[in-house]
């Protein structure tokens, strides 16, 4: 059985009783402490629950209409929290003694993390860089003035560099691999003058990013490979500055003396605002930027610092020593021989093959799939990716199944790359236990569209090149057990791959699959798919940032996405974390006008009286048709049929399990949205989503499942959270508090599954 959480309580009395065993508790000041219950409960997540006395808020209405959301948040202390503890809080009637509530949250989350940290601090050796920076390596662009961050590097066969941050990156000589792409140089091979690129050609820079949430990548100098064609995939190209700025930079590197083998250029990318997600939550601090102040030794502190100068590019931080909480990102043997046969293969087909990553929850399916596309892109123009595991989504946020056409290297985490997919839909919850049949509809639908509009060109309607031959990858779930393992075995029998990876491990044998089926390793009606079998990750220690952690970067990084990052502009915010959505002007709906379907509910039993009190403050999705035409015809159609239903007061309910989700070959999901408050007096949704009003207006149906709207999207974040929310102060804050709730339907029921049966417990 699973450990009991202890409860804890902070009272005068305790403090009194405790003085002689510190010395510190004698000024304490008894009698600014009140008596709290910091108890651990089912509101582990932030979610905003439900409150007795609730009521809708429009815009116009409610001092923070801005954001209006129903319940209470229950700020707590997590005393001994697990890897399943999805948010840290706190709690305090003191707020002099420290200053505000954003003070004392990151003091408590770090006494959490140290002591966590203290049970296992395991040091990454990899995390070092293989290359010593100097004066004749790294060339830096020294004019300021510009406000223009570029410096080159050039490197020897072997060298490689770990790296912190954000940058830019591209090739000028040689080759160089990131995370299994390869950046191939854009200037001649003969290098007997001076180096110089041409200014005609296209020189691309790919956006890199590296927190210390996920293994932190490196940059290595490999040898080069006969090409027969080189590939070029979208990135951002270079202005005819910059590459005049790099010819002159060349001047300074003296390629034959120095027998180097690879040169690459590197520029800032600070402008795209990704950094600026750890002002919005403390548990977030650094991920991106580098602290060294925590080093001990001031002596190898200035080292460190001193190498890092050498580039002189902001926000790109090298790791030139071990430090607690990093790990590198290593590539174990297994992995590359199974992609080389699979690369080997794709040239071989006749059809674009299918490839399935399976294997337990932890194991790395989805690092795999990152470093598996981009293999693939050294010789294809584009890879089909289909994402089956809701709860760990690569392109989308979490709650989604999609298909997406990938044409340029991945380089980073998931929450750096989302993405619009090609087809998605909306399965509403982190796991497909509430719904196994219609996850499985979604993602046959998917399969068949890949089989029938990319898979192999012009045939199918959507390239123009015959030899253009998109293979697909289809990453699955990490539920290995039961109806879980089921669903795994009818997601093969959908896909039919040609390949298969899957996970397995020596020393931890629990998180092995089980041997597959016949059926499945020799089919009757085709050839049986190549079985792989790589390597589970083994990672230096536990993890600070959970499962959960992620899925909040990535809807932070979600609805604080703008549209620059989707054409991949240049010197344009990709995310606008300097303006909180508490303070963003909605998209207002008309659910008699826009809403022509309804409104589905995949759970609980809601009654149509309760439904915008259930709608108000979550987190839904928006669902259009699959035809994407949206011509001005139609629109005047559902105008006329809206006109006769001015009268209706809620909109088009479908309730679960009443009525089916939406159809897959019907519906796809445009997005998701934030239901910031509802005006019932004008049948009015307002709503935050980061998608564009080209693609909003498509939007006929809403559907809401069990995904939870995390605290830190619902604060402010550029003011002090101790006065309120949006300058209002809490207690005149609707549906929001910092004081802990109580009472029947006060937060949402949680299912243990950490409790086993008898026959499952081991004999001891």
């Amino acid at each position: 059985m699973g450990r009991r959480r202890k409860k804890q309580k902070t009272t005068a009395e305790f403090v009194e009783n405790n003085k002689a065993k510190s010395e510190n508790n004698k000024n304490f000041n008894v009698i600014d402490q009140k008596t709290v219950d910091i108890s651990i409960n089912d509101n582990e997540n932030g979610m905003i629950t439900t409150s007795k006395n609730r009521e809708l808020s429009s815009r116009e209405s409610s001092p923070v209409s801005a954001l209006s959301m129903r319940g209470k948040i229950d700020v707590e202390v997590l005393s001994d929290f697990e890897n399943d503890s999805e948010d840290i809080g706190m709690i305090t009637d003191n707020e002099e003694k420290y200053g505000s509530l954003e003070d004392l949250n990151e003091r408590v989350y770090e006494s959490q993390t140290l002591k966590k940290s203290e049970k296992s601090e395991i040091l990454d050796s990899f995390v070092v860089s293989r290359f010593n920076p100097s004066s004749s390596n790294v060339v830096c662009y020294e004019e300021k003035d510009d406000n223009f961050d570029l410096c080159l590097i050039a490197m020897k066969r072997g060298e490689s560099i770990s790296f912190r941050g954000n940058v830019l990156v591209a090739s000028i000589y040689g080759e160089a691999v990131i995370m299994g792409y390869r950046l191939c140089g854009v200037s001649s091979e003969d290098v007997s003058e001076s180096l110089q690129i041409d200014l005609n050609s296209s020189l691309i820079f790919h956006p890199v990013f590296s927190p210390k949430t996920h293994s932190l990548l490196a940059i290595e100098s490999v040898e080069k490979q006969k090409m027969t064609h080189k590939i070029s995939h979208p990135g951002i190209i270079a202005c005819s500055k910059t590459k005049s700025i790099i010819n002159k930079l060349l001047s300074n590197i003296d390629l034959t003396k120095g027998g180097y083998d690879t040169i690459l250029a590197l520029r800032d990318i600070s402008w795209c605002g990704i950094q600026d997600v750890e002002n919005v939550a403390s548990c977030y601090n650094n991920i991106f930027s580098s602290n060294f102040a925590n080093n001990n030794e001031k002596k190898d502190n200035e080292i460190k610092q001193s190498k890092t100068d050498f580039f002189n590019i902001k926000g790109f931080y090298p790791i030139f020593e071990v430090a607690p909480g990093m790990t590198a990102f290593k590539i174990p043997h297994s992995w590359e021989n199974s992609t080389n046969q699979l690369v080997t293969d794709i040239l071989d087909f006749t059809l674009p093959p299918i490839s399935i990553i399976s294997g337990h929850k932890n194991v790395g399916k989805s690092t795999f799939s990152r470093y598996l596309v981009n293999s693939m892109l050294n010789i294809c123009p584009k890879v089909a990716y289909i994402e089956s595991d809701v709860g760990q989504s690569e392109f989308t946020p979490c709650g989604l199944v999609s298909l997406n056409i990938l044409d340029s290297p991945i380089f980073g985490p998931p929450f750096t790359h989302i993405q619009q997919p090609y087809r998605s839909y909306f399965i509403g919850h982190n796991s497909p236990r509430d719904d196994p049949d219609y996850y499985l509809d979604c993602l046959r639908e998917l399969i068949t569209v890949y089989r029938r509009d990319i898979a192999c060109g012009p045939e199918y309607g959507m390239y123009g090149d015959e030899q253009m031959r998109i293979p697909l990858i289809i990453n699955t779930h990490g539920w290995s057990k039961g109806m879980g393992y089921d669903l795994y075995l009818h997601i093969i029998s959908s896909a039919k791959p040609s390949h298969i990876f899957q996970f397995y491990s020596a020393t931890i044998t629990n998180k092995n699959l089980p041997p597959l089926p016949e059926y499945v390793v020799s089919p009757n009606d085709q050839e049986p798919p190549k079985v792989s079998f790589v390597e589970m990750i083994d990672t230096p220690g536990p993890s600070k940032y959970s499962a959960s952690d992620r899925r909040v970067l990535s809807l932070f990084l979600y609805f604080y996405s703008t549209s620059a990052m989707t054409v991949k502009q240049e010197s344009v915010k990709w995310w606008a974390f300097d303006q909180p959505l508490v303070r963003r002007v909605p998209w207002c709906l008309d659910w008699r006008k826009g809403l022509t379907k309804g409104i589905f509910m995949l759970s609980g039993e809601v009654p149509l009286s309760q439904l915008l009190y259930v709608l108000n403050g979550s987190i839904v999705g928006l669902i259009g048709d699959i035809d994407n035409s949206y011509k001005s015809e139609q629109v005047d159609i559902e105008m006329s049929e809206s006109k006769e239903q001015e009268s209706r007061i809620i909109p088009n309910y479908f309730p679960c399990p009443d009525f089916s989700p939406p159809s897959p070959t019907e519906y796809t999901c445009l997005g998701l949205a934030i239901i910031r408050s509802i005006d019932p007096t004008s049948h009015t949704f307002h709503i935050l989503t980061p998608l564009p009003s080209s693609v909003l207006f498509k939007t006929n149906t809403i559907v809401k499942g069990t995904l939870e709207l995390p605290v830190w999207l619902m604060l402010d974040h550029t003011k002090n959270s101790s006065l309120g929310v949006h300058g209002v102060q809490w207690k005149r804050a609707p549906y929001m508090s910092i004081e802990s709730g109580g009472g029947v339907g006060n937060a949402a029921q949680k299912i243990r599954r950490n409790i086993k049966r008898r026959s499952q417990k081991p004999n001891i």
